[in-house]
């Protein structure tokens, strides 16, 4: 049976993880991968003995902190789901913009 030899995009589609996640392990050189060219590869076996082995799960959360979606039993960046507000974050953006414009014209206010 010919082994199946993953990209980048196809590993991190694969682990429910973002491509800069995948990058990140390469760098600190927890992720089984190898290189053709300057292009990475995976193979399939390899990291599933990865994953088996425990070692996945430590460095996606020390990677990016979350575990992959389908893992996470409710809980991100730490924090329960239900207990996240649902109203988005307040923006700095109009309050930023005033101050650049005063710092860069100060006849403004």
């Amino acid at each position: 049976m010919a082994k199946q030899i993953l990209t980048v995009s196809e590993l991190a589609e694969h682990l429910s993880v973002h491509r800069i996640t995948i990058y990140r392990l390469l760098k600190g050189g927890t992720l089984p991968g190898f290189k053709i060219g300057r292009v990475w590869r995976f193979d399939l076996e390899e990291i599933a003995n990865w994953m088996a082995s425990g070692k996945a799960e430590r460095e996606l959360i020390a990677s990016d902190g979350n575990l992959p979606d389908d893992q996470n039993d409710g809980v991100v960046n730490g924090a329960r789901a239900d207990t996240l507000s649902s109203s988005p974050p307040s923006s700095p953006g109009r309050d930023t913009r005033q101050r650049a414009a005063s710092l860069k014209h100060p006849s403004r206010t």
